[in-house]
């Protein structure tokens, strides 16, 4: 099954509240080199949609408009570009869109295949798009930025949040 040329997207063309939120038609976006069109099935939003949405982060997204929000999702891969070989038509995977460009409150997304990883089998699409973001969050602050090691002890302060659970478990992963 080929995807069609346009798709139901939420949308805004201005900063604000979630007023400015709708839902409006758009094309489907094309794969570009290491890229998979990913036919969404669940989609998360974090603190930095808000930000971003409310104009707070106009740095870091040149201001560009219109936007469609939302990074993590969850998914069936629906095509290719020529040269992929880590995913394939039909493959469940879930990821992040990298950088600023957001996109993934929409029926289709086009993301680099670095930002795909296969949906585990135990999680449902809906689980597996709430993981990135926050996942990769604290796996950053603990492994990279904190360098913990087997043996260390950590306190998670607050430990409730999406980052915060996420952390009390990759610090017990890490050991």
């Amino acid at each position: 099954m080929s995807a069609p040329e346009t798709m139901r997207a939420v949308c805004y063309e201005r900063f604000g509240t979630p007023s400015v939120l709708h839902v409006a038609q758009v094309p489907v976006p094309t794969p570009g080199p290491g890229e998979a069109l990913v036919r969404v099935h669940a989609s998360a939003l974090n603190p930095k949609d808000i930000l971003i949405r409310r104009g707070k982060l106009r740095l870091f997204t040149r201001g560009v408009l219109p936007r469609t929000p939302g990074y993590d999702f969850a998914g069936v891969v629906e095509a290719v570009a020529p040269g992929v070989a880590s995913v394939a038509v039909g493959d469940e995977v879930f990821g992040m869109r990298n950088g600023w460009a957001g996109g993934a409150c929409a029926e289709y997304v086009s993301a680099a295949v670095t930002e795909l990883a296969h949906k585990p089998a135990n999680l449902t699409m809906v689980q597996a798009a709430s993981v990135p973001l926050a996942a990769l969050t604290a796996l950053q602050a603990l492994r990279d930025a904190l360098e913990l090691a087997p043996g260390m002890r950590v306190c998670v302060n607050g430990a409730s949040g999406g980052v915060g659970t996420q952390a009390v478990q990759i610090a017990r992963a890490l050991g």
